[in-house]
C-alpha cells in the first residue's frame, strides 16, 4: 500500500500544474481491481467538504466541485478523490465508518465513545 501511495501521488505532486482528475482516478482504479466508484451528489459533496474542513487540523481548506468515492470491495478502506475544475486537488483514504461520520458531521457516533482505538 505504501508503494502505491508513493508512486501514484508523488509522481506529479511536486509540479505546480494541474493533475488531470480523471487520469488520476483511472490510475488508482488500476491498482484496485475490486472497487466501486461513486460520484457524490451536490448534497453529499458539500456535507463531506464542510465537515472535513470543520474537523481538519490543516490550515488549507478543501474546495472542490467534484468528489469521487472509490470503495474497495476486498478491504475495509475507501478512497476519496476531489477535483476543482477537472484538476486533482485532494485525496484521502478512510475507513467506511470515518467517511460516514464526515458526511453526517459526527452525529452517528455522538455519545458512543471512540469509533476506533489506536
Amino acid at each position: 500500500m505504501l508503494f502505491f501511495k508513493i508512486v501514484f501521488f508523488t509522481k506529479d505532486i511536486i509540479a505546480e500544474e494541474c493533475q488531470n482528475f480523471k487520469d488520476k482516478v483511472d490510475e488508482a482504479k488500476e491498482y484496485f481491481p475490486l472497487h466501486d466508484e461513486i460520484e457524490l451528489n451536490y448534497s453529499l459533496r458539500n456535507s463531506f467538504i464542510r465537515n472535513y474542513n470543520k474537523f481538519s487540523k490543516d490550515d488549507d481548506f478543501l474546495e472542490a466541485d467534484k468528489v469521487i468515492l472509490l470503495t474497495l470491495l476486498d478491504r475495509n478502506e475507501w478512497y476519496v478523490f476531489a477535483a476543482m475544475e477537472s484538476c486533482l486537488v485532494f485525496w484521502i483514504n478512510l475507513e467506511p465508518d470515518r467517511f460516514i461520520e464526515l458526511i453526517d458531521g459526527g452525529s452517528l457516533g455522538k455519545d458512543q465513545g471512540l469509533w476506533r482505538k489506536d
